[in-house]
Parts: C-alpha cells; sequence; structure tokens
C-alpha cells in the first residue's frame, strides 16, 4: 500500500472512532517511516482513542525499527518517552499503560549499556516530568507503579539475548531495594499495617486503595522472579508480607469493606512465591522457619479457616492456604528435624492441624470443593523427609530418642491423615453423583486416584498400624455389607488396594484375616455374586463399584497370593466369576492376569482348568470382549509355560482343538460373503474369524520363552540349552501341536485365495482387510523366536507365507507392451509397515551366529541369510518404485510418506547393527535404491523422513571400515561411501547450514561426527571443495567460518564438542548470533 498523499488527519479521526478499516490498515502505516511522527501527533490529541493507537505506534516503531534511528535520536527519545508517560498519567489506564510499554520497550533496547541505575532514574524521572506538568503526585505514583507492575512482564516476554539479559537483571538487581521500598510502603497503607517511617505523601495516598494495594502486592510478585539475594532484604520483606496478611485478615473478617479478594488473593500469591523459594529456603530454614510459624501460631489463620469451613467456601479457604502449603512443602526438613522440639512442637502442631483442616475440607473433592487436593503433595514429602531424618539420625543412642520423639510425634499426625483421606475418598450419596455432571464425577475420581498415592506415603509411615485398622473396618463391616452402606466399605476396600504394592509379601498378621478362605469364600464371593435389578441404576452404581474395588483389592495383592498357594484355589474363582458381569470383566481380567504373572509357579498345578477358562471364554464369544479375551489366553499360556514341556503339550492338546475348530468355523463363515461385497459391509462375516486369530495370537505371544533364557542358550549356559532342546522335542513330536502347526499354515495360505475379496482395478491384486493382514503377520512374529515356539511355522515356510502376502496385496511384476513393470495394491502404503515389521523379527531371530540345537530343522546361517535378502531386496526394490509414483520427485514423495521412509530404515539399520552379512545379500538393485532413498530423505526437514536416514546412515558409516573381516560386507559398504558418501556430506552440511530445523542439529551433528571419524582424510578433501563453494552452505558463513569450523571438526574426536561446532557454525550460518537462539 502507498502511503503518499496519505491523509493522516482523516485517518487520525478514523482511529477516533476507531473503524474497523482504520484498525486494518495500522500494521501497514506503522511499517513506514511517517509513523515515528504520526505517533507523537496522536498523543497530543484529546481524544483517548487516539492516544492510545498513539502510544501502541510508538511502542511498534521501538521494537520493529529501533535500527532506523541514530544514536542521537535515541537518546532523545528517552526523555520524549518519559514526558509522554507524564502526560498521561491520568488518563484513562488502558493509555497511561500502553505508554508504559513503550516506555519499557525502550528500555529493554538501552539497558544498562546506555541507560545505567535504570529503575531509579525512571521514577525520579517520571515523577520530576508530571510535577512540571502540574500532575498532581497522585496521578504521577499511578504512573510509576504501573511501570512497575509491567517492566517485569515485557521482560519475560522479550526475546534477548542471554548475555545482554543477564546485564540487565544485574541493573535490576541492585535497585530492587528502592523499588521494593516504594511497593511496600502502599501495600502496609491499611490501619494496623507495620508502621514504615518517611512514607512520602503520593506511597500514603495510594496505601488507602485496594486497587492500588492489589497492584503493589501483584508488582511486588512480578520483582520477585529476580531473586533476592540478600538476607537483610528477603526475611524483612517476608516478615512485612506476613504482618500483612494478619491485618488484610482481620479487616475482612470485620466485614469493613476495606479489603476485597482480589487484594487478598495478590498479596497470598506474593506471599505463596516468597515461601515457595527453594534457595532461600536452603540458606535461612532455621530464620524463616521459625518466623513463619511465629506468625501461624497467633488466632487470625485460625479464624480465617474457621470461617471457611463454616461457611464451606473453598475459594476463601484456597486464598488464605496455599501460602501455608508452599511453606509446608518448601519447609519440610525443618518441620521433621524441629517436630519434638519444645520451642516450636506447639506451633509445628497448629501448622499441622491447619494442613489436616485443609485436606479433610467438607465436601467432595471436583464436585462441591476444590482444596482438599492441595496438601496432598505435602504430606508426600513430608514422609520422604522422615524416612531422610531417619536415616541421617540412625540409631545411636545419643540420637535414638529424638528420632523416636519425632516419629511418634508425626505418626500421630498421619492417624489423622489416614481417617481424613480414606474419609475424603468416599463415594458421595446417590443423589450428589447423580446431580454432578461428567467433568465434576471425572474430576472426583481423578482425586481418588491421587488420594490413592497419597495413602501410600501413610503407609509408610504408619505400616503395621494402618493395616490392622483397615483390616478391621473390612472385617467389621463387610459381613453387614447392603446397598445402604457400601460407600464405607469401598473407600477401605480402595485404601487396602492403594497400599498394595508396598506391604510386605511377607505380612503374616492382617492380610491372614483378611484373605482368610472364610472372609473369601464367605463374604467376598456373595457380593461378587450379588445381583439386583437393571432399573435400578443407583443400586447398580453402588454394587458395581463395589465389586471393582474388590476385584482390584485382590489383584494388588499378587505378589502376597505367591507366598500362600493355598488360597490361590478359593480367589483364583473369585476372580474368574466375575468375567460373565460386563461391567467387571475389565478389572477381573487384570486381576487374573496380575495373579497369573505372580503366581505362575503356583498356579502350574491348576493348568488344566486354566485351559479350561481359557476354552469358556473361546465359546462365551462377544459375552466376553475381545480385548480381554486376548489377556485372558496370554496369562493362560504364561502359567502353561511355567510347567514343563510335556505337561506344556499335554495342557494344550484340548485348547489347540478348540481353536482349530473355531478356526474353521470363521473361515466358513466368511465363505458365506457374497462374491463382491465392500470391506465395509464384509465385517460382520469377517469379525469372528479376526477374534479366534487374535487369541491364537495372544496365545502365541504367552507360549513364548523369555529372553533372558533365549540368551542365557545361546551364550552356552547348559541349563538354559537343555531346557530349550527339551522343549523343541516335545514341540516337534506332540501329534497335536503338529497338527495345529499345519492346519494354521494351511488356512492362511487359503484366506489368500478366497473369492471374498474384491481386486484392485489398476493391479488386479486382492483387496485384503488390514485387520486381517495384520493378525497373519502378528501370528508370525510372535511364533518365530530365537528359541523354540511351540507354534512354530518353520523359517522357510514363513519367509514364503511372506512373500506370498507381499505378492498378494502389496505388489507383483506384470507384463505389459513395453516389458516387465510392477503392479502396486491400492493401500500398498497403508498395508507395508506390518511385512516390514515381520522381516525386522526375522532379523533379529537370525541376530544370533547359530540357531542352537534346539532348532535343528533351521535352515543354515547362510541359507538364511540368502532366504531373507531374497526377500528383503524385493521389498526395497517394491518400496522404491511405489514412492517414486508417489510424486513427481523422490524427495517430495518422501516428504509425503515419511512413515514408509521411516520403517524401512529402521529396518536397515536392525541388519547393520545386528545382522551385517545379510546386508552382502541383498542385490546390488536393492542396495542402489536404498541409497537413493537416503539421499532423498536426507534432504527432507521432515523428523521422522530424517532421524531414521540418519541413524542408518551413521551405522552405514560406521561399519565401512571395519566389519569384523567379511571383506564381502565391507567391499560392498567401501563403495557405498565412495559412491554415495560426497552427496550425504553435502546434504548433511547444507542441512546444518540452514536447510533443516535447528531441532535436527543433534542428528545431523551424530552423522557428520560417524563420516568424519571413519573417513577423516576423504571427508577433508570434500568438505574442503564444498565449503569453496561461494553462499554454501550459507552466505552469512564468512570463508574463516568455514575454515575454522574444519579445523575443528578434524581435530576432536569427542561427540560433545562435535555438538557444540556444528551448533556454532550453524548460527553463524544462520545469522542467529547476538540473539536469544545462541546456545
Amino acid at each position: 500500500m502507498a502511503f503518499e498523499g496519505f491523509d493522516l488527519q482523516a485517518f487520525a479521526q478514523a482511529l477516533s472512532v476507531p473503524t474497523q478499516e482504520a484498525l486494518e490498515m495500522l500494521p501497514q502505516l506503522q511499517k513506514q517511516p511517517v509513523a515515528w511522527q504520526f505517533a507523537f501527533d496522536l498523543l497530543k490529541s484529546n481524544n483517548y482513542n487516539c492516544r492510545f493507537f498513539g502510544a501502541h505506534t510508538l511502542q511498534t516503531k521501538i521494537a520493529r525499527d529501533w535500527d532506523s534511528l541514530d544514536e542521537e535520536r535515541q537518546e532523545a527519545l528517552r526523555n520524549e518517552l518519559v514526558r509522554l508517560v507524564a502526560e498521561q498519567c491520568d488518563a484513562p489506564m488502558n493509555v497511561l499503560n500502553k505508554t508504559n510499554q513503550a516506555l519499557a520497550t525502550y528500555a529493554l533496547r538501552t539497558v544498562p549499556e546506555s541507560w545505567n541505575n535504570f529503575l531509579p532514574s525512571v521514577i525520579k524521572e517520571i515523577q520530576n516530568s508530571a510535577q512540571v506538568l502540574g500532575k498532581n503526585s497522585k496521578s504521577a505514583a499511578h504512573a510509576v507503579v504501573d511501570f512497575l507492575e509491567l517492566f517485569p512482564e515485557e521482560l519475560n516476554r522479550a526475546t534477548i539475548a542471554s548475555a545482554q539479559h543477564a546485564r540487565l537483571v544485574e541493573d535490576i538487581k541492585t535497585s530492587l531495594p528502592i523499588v521494593l521500598e516504594l511497593l511496600t510502603g502502599i501495600v502496609c497503607g491499611l490501619p494496623g499495617s507495620p508502621n514504615i517511617s518517611n512514607r512520602p505523601d503520593f506511597v500514603v495516598e495510594l496505601g488507602n486503595d485496594t486497587a492500588w494495594r492489589t497492584r503493589a502486592w501483584k508488582a511486588i510478585l512480578q520483582w520477585l522472579q529476580f531473586g533476592i539475594s540478600s538476607d537483610a532484604l528477603f526475611i524483612p520483606l517476608l516478615d512485612m508480607s506476613l504482618q500483612q496478611m494478619e491485618v488484610l485478615a482481620l479487616h475482612q473478617l470485620s466485614g469493613d469493606g476495606t479489603v476485597d479478594d482480589d487484594e487478598v488473593s495478590a498479596a497470598a500469591a506474593a506471599v505463596d512465591d516468597m515461601l515457595s523459594n527453594i534457595k532461600v529456603a536452603s540458606k535461612y530454614s532455621q530464620t524463616i522457619g521459625t518466623q513463619v510459624l511465629g506468625r501461624i501460631g497467633r488466632p487470625w489463620i485460625s479464624s480465617v479457616l474457621k470461617a471457611a469451613l463454616d461457611s464451606q467456601d473453598d475459594q476463601l479457604a484456597m486464598r488464605w492456604g496455599l501460602p501455608l502449603i508452599s511453606f509446608g512443602e518448601t519447609y519440610t526438613e525443618f518441620l521433621v528435624k524441629r517436630a519434638a522440639d519444645q520451642q516450636v512442637s506447639e506451633q509445628i502442631g497448629v501448622f499441622m492441624q491447619i494442613m489436616l483442616a485443609m485436606t479433610r475440607f467438607p465436601g467432595y473433592n471436583g464436585i462441591d470443593e476444590s482444596i482438599s487436593d492441595q496438601p496432598l503433595n505435602f504430606w508426600y514429602l513430608l514422609q520422604e523427609t522422615l524416612v531422610d531424618f531417619e536415616c541421617e539420625v540412625g540409631d545411636e543412642p545419643e540420637t535414638a530418642p529424638m528420632a523416636s520423639a519425632t516419629r511418634t510425634t508425626i505418626k500421630g499426625i498421619y492417624l489423622e491423615v489416614l481417617r481424613a483421606l480414606v474419609s475424603k475418598c468416599t463415594y458421595p450419596p446417590a443423589e450428589t453423583w447423580a446431580d454432578a455432571d461428567k467433568d465434576e464425577r471425572d474430576r472426583f475420581v481423578s482425586y481418588r486416584r491421587d488420594v490413592g498415592d497419597a495413602l501410600l506415603n501413610v503407609y509408610y509411615v504408619l505400616r503395621d498400624d494402618m493395616l490392622s485398622l483397615l483390616v478391621d473396618e473390612v472385617a467389621s463391616n463387610i459381613g453387614t455389607f447392603s446397598l445402604a452402606n457400601w460407600q464405607t466399605v469401598e473407600s477401605v476396600l480402595f485404601a487396602l488396594k492403594s497400599i498394595g504394592e508396598a506391604v510386605p509379601e511377607s505380612e503374616a498378621v492382617h492380610l491372614q484375616r483378611l484373605f482368610s478362605a472364610e472372609l473369601l469364600s464367605g463374604h467376598f464371593m456373595p457380593v461378587l455374586q450379588t445381583t439386583v435389578d437393571s432399573s435400578d441404576r443407583v443400586s447398580q452404581w453402588g454394587l458395581t463399584s463395589t465389586k471393582m474395588s474388590m476385584l482390584s483389592l485382590i489383584g494388588a495383592y499378587s505378589e502376597w497370593w505367591k507366598g500362600h498357594p493355598e488360597l490361590l484355589l478359593v480367589v483364583v474363582p473369585c476372580v474368574t466369576s466375575s468375567l460373565n458381569q460386563p461391567a467387571l470383566v475389565q478389572t477381573a481380567v487384570a486381576a487374573f492376569r496380575r495373579i497369573c504373572d505372580s503366581c505362575r509357579d503356583q498356579l502350574t498345578g491348576a493348568s488344566d482348568s486354566m485351559i479350561h477358562l481359557a476354552r469358556q471364554v473361546l465359546s462365551a464369544g462377544a459375552a466376553v470382549p475381545a480385548r480381554e479375551q486376548q489377556r485372558i489366553f496370554e496369562s493362560v499360556a504364561e502359567v502353561v509355560m511355567a510347567q514343563t514341556p510335556d505337561k506344556q503339550t499335554a495342557a494344550l492338546g484340548p485348547l489347540l482343538s478348540s481353536l482349530a475348530e473355531a478356526l474353521n468355523k470363521g473361515v466358513q463363515f466368511l465363505e458365506t460373503a457374497p462374491d463382491g461385497i465392500s470391506l465395509a459391509d464384509l465385517e460382520p462375516y469377517l469379525e469372528p474369524l479376526l477374534n479366534v486369530l487374535r487369541l491364537v495370537g495372544s496365545l502365541a505371544r504367552g507360549l513364548q520363552f523369555s529372553d533372558e533364557i533365549e540368551e542365557r542358550a545361546q551364550l552356552g549356559d547348559q541349563e538354559a540349552v537343555v531346557s530349550l532342546v527339551s522343549a523343541a522335542q516335545h514341540y516337534s513330536s506332540s501329534a497335536e501341536m503338529s497338527e495345529f502347526r499345519c492346519l494354521l499354515l494351511d488356512l492362511m495360505g487359503r484366506l489368500f485365495l478366497l473369492p471374498v475379496w474384491g481386486r484392485d482395478p489398476a493391479s488386479n491384486l486382492i483387496q485384503m482387510d488390514d485387520a486381517l493382514l495384520e493378525c497373519l503377520l502378528d501370528i508370525v512374529n510372535s511364533s518365530t523366536r530365537r528359541g523354540p515356539h511351540a507354534m512354530d511355522l518353520g523359517l522357510g515356510k514363513v519367509i514364503g507365507f511372506i512373500a506370498s502376502a507381499w505378492t498378494a496385496v502389496i505388489a507383483c511384476p506384470v507384463s505389459s507392451g513395453s516389458g516387465d513393470a510392477m503392479a502396486l495394491g491400492a493401500r500398498w502404503s497403508d498395508q507395508c509397515p506390518a511385512f516390514i515389521q515381520s522381516i525386522s523379527q526375522l532379523v533379529t531371530v537370525l541376530a544370533s551366529a547359530s540357531s542352537g540345537s534346539w532348532q535343528p530343522n533351521r535352515p543354515s546361517v547362510d541359507d538364511s541369510d540368502r532366504m531373507l535378502g531374497s526377500v528383503l531386496t524385493r521389498f526395497i526394490d517394491d518400496i522404491y518404485v511405489g514412492i517414486s509414483r508417489e510424486a513427481s520427485s523422490l524427495a517430495t514423495a518422501i516428504e509425503q510418506q515419511p512413515v514408509i521412509n521411516e520403517y524401512i530404515f529402521d529396518l536397515g539399520t536392525r541388519v547393520l547393527q545386528t545382522r551385517p552379512a545379510l546386508f552382502a545379500c541383498l542385490e546390488r538393485s536393492a542396495v542402489g535404491h536404498l541409497c537413493e532413498l537416503s539421499v532423498q530423505a536426507l534432504s527432507v526437514p521432515n523428523r521422522l523422513a530424517l532421524r531414521p536416514t540418519a541413524y542408518f546412515l551413521t551405522a552405514l558409516i560406521r561399519l565401512s571400515s571395519s566389519v569384523g573381516g567379511r571383506t564381502d560386507v565391507s567391499d560392498l559398504l567401501a563403495v557405498l561411501w565412495n559412491e554415495f558418501g560426497p552427496i550425504w556430506l553435502r546434504t548433511t552440511l547444507a542441512g546444518i547450514g540452514g536447510a533443516h530445523p535447528r531441532s535436527l542439529l543433534p542428528n545431523l551433528a551424530e552423522l557428520l561426527f560417524s563420516m568424519v571419524k571413519h573417513h577423516p582424510a576423504s571427508v577433508r578433501t570434500v568438505m574442503n571443495e564444498l565449503l569453496a563453494q561461494a553462499e554454501f552452505p550459507s552466505p552469512h558463513a564468512t570463508a574463516s567460518d568455514k575454515r575454522v569450523f574444519v579445523q575443528q571438526m578434524l581435530s576432536t574426536r569427542s561427540f560433545i564438542k562435535v555438538k557444540g561446532i556444528v551448533n556454532e557454525f550453524s548460527v553463524k550460518c544462520r545469522n542467529l548470533q547476538g540473539t536469544a537462539y545462541v546456545g
């Protein structure tokens, strides 16, 4: 927009309204040189809107066009700005505030280089200018306080180089006493406030106004962020603030109208900040701790909290209580060490009662109160500090009495905390719950979880005393349980569940009472089997909540059950009997899994009943959600694996038979689907088969030997080898298992031949459902292991299946008029990652040097590499073709398909790290395509594209100089480096120079470090050639910068130093010197 001949007077008139057109045009005008004078003209207007926009324009020009002013004009601008602030001191607050913003922006440009002793001078200059202009002292004070409140905020928002920021803060710190003296003089304006002598009249006047006292408190809070290192300043400021809090409390309780909630909140925030200062607390904990307790011990705070409790005003309690909570959290060490000290023990007791009052504040957190969650962290910190204290004092005779007295004192407090927390986690009455909306209910449930964590800390203090109290509660109430008192029983069950992880497995007194066979079968089981009319939603809610807590309680003590196997026959049915109740299934399965994980060895005698349970779940169908069925199957399989191999095969036979029958039924039902049906409409026909296949996958995961046993066997551990060999022999000789493996492999192949699948018109490839494809590959992944597996389909057959599936759904060669071509499935990019994951699993399986005697039928290492290399070559070549077709350029296609790039290079990295010999089995076309993809992916400024590519190249370059004697591999990698190394290096340097975001610099630095470390001679030559080019990698880097960069890179072998060198060079290339982005 051209502004020559622009009518500024008419524009000013439009801003006085202001019109929408003027507001839209103003930012454009502010970019013009004429805006400097226009801003001053607007500030002379009688219209306050014009003045506001004048101040706004002036601030914008200072921030944006500072360099357009010469030094003389910059210096003169200071006096003009101070005068403008003084002129606007009696204007509306938005005008004054915006003018002060302009002055603050100027200060950020000039302090301290050309404006020393900034704060005292700005205060004095504003007051002097106001006096010259005939403004009254109170209005001038308005301007001063507004600036003092505003400037710290502006400093926080500004982007300033760290060095300048440090100098500016140092200048501010020297002037803090003057600033705080002025502000504290204002806040102490109430009758009864601490006496501050020699207060100027304007300070006294502002101190009579609650609004300005509030602003002064807010300003104090802002200035506290700069840190007050002097105890001579901080401690008196804190003492004055605590005294003033007492004055505020007395005035608010009296209801005289001189204090409002905003002033109390502002004062409390400032005190809260001071009491949260960890650095100060570490230096002056005794002085400040005693000082604060002395103030808290006075009746004012108790009176305020009593008023809040009587009126159930949680906001009132919050305003006054938060500083005390901060004190407790910051000074826990002081409180613990002095808890038994007679000089302050009474005051500490008062403080603890205040914390308890807030913890048990009446109501239901998240529904009708929001303060009881605030002290929870204090109780955690207090417990942690008590532990540290006891470790510190030890059990020496001279310290034992003090430690005992301290623990006794704090233990008494935690008994009250326990009662408070159990009460607070109790569900509300039905009518209160019904009236609460979803957000309120969610907040209450979240609060209960926090209470559960806090109860754990209470247990660490009370130990057996807490267990005894809670178990007594359950024992006395469970026998008379009814839906009239369910909340009480449930809250205690919840509390016991919450401490389950901390109760030792050896506990032999209280848990024996809680989990006695009589209590489990006579009370737990009847409650779990109790039903109510489904239309009675209130009763349903109470009963279901109690049952869920009961099941969670059983699961929480899974480690304890391990030491009491005689009770497992009672407790497991308590859990499994709940599987037929939809609302309890998830909780019951979670408890079942925890018991199975912990008590695997103890449950081996019940494997038949476990298998029976799995068959029941299989036949239950949709009655048990699919995800929970899978979890049960996996847990059952893990229990079976704890037995000897002969017992494993015997136990699994009936389950495999049931699964085979279910698989055949699933396929037969799928075959009834009409030909040509869409995938969306096919879902009802496919879902039964999918569910069974997922159960097979879960069973396969549960039947795996642990990684630890497989690794031990590969290292030659005889016990592990014997275990794996024995398992392999039983798995191969079991007729039921062999039959199931054959059926499964045949069924997996048949699925690709079913006529229900539509064909892609363009490629004629089948359009198989993604979920089914993932299920099949998941079974393959889970059953193909380094060790033997009951469902191992054979490595050769697995590789063949993966190749056939790829040809069926992803890509296949076709003949065309111009020769051979490649047909790709319509959804190849979505289905491709699942295949890559399967190949990655096979690479892991083959990572060891040999398969071991437990895999006698597995192909040799070289044969396996050749088979896998052939499939991997096919994958890479097809993926390259697929990506190439996605866009006009390969780089654009990678940017559009970063996930495939991530998967393929993650696989490449795994091959290089675990099975480098496999890389030599790739055909030259695949290797070339992989390198071409890496070149393009390295140039894409996308984290998903670049990071895995950089990791792959780092691994490749690291191996290119040495691969343990494999000359075929080393020769290949050396050829790749010679061919592609200069391109990788150029692209890496371009990224460092600004082509890529700075967040990717660590990855580029690691890649460059690897190049320099393993190929220093060639890197030196290529880097010198590349950096000799003008404006590469950036026009901002000078020849000297480039020369120093090369010298530094080639002279260090420390990656930490390399990261610093790369970052420094990148900053220069991006022209970011002297900004906040440095470092």
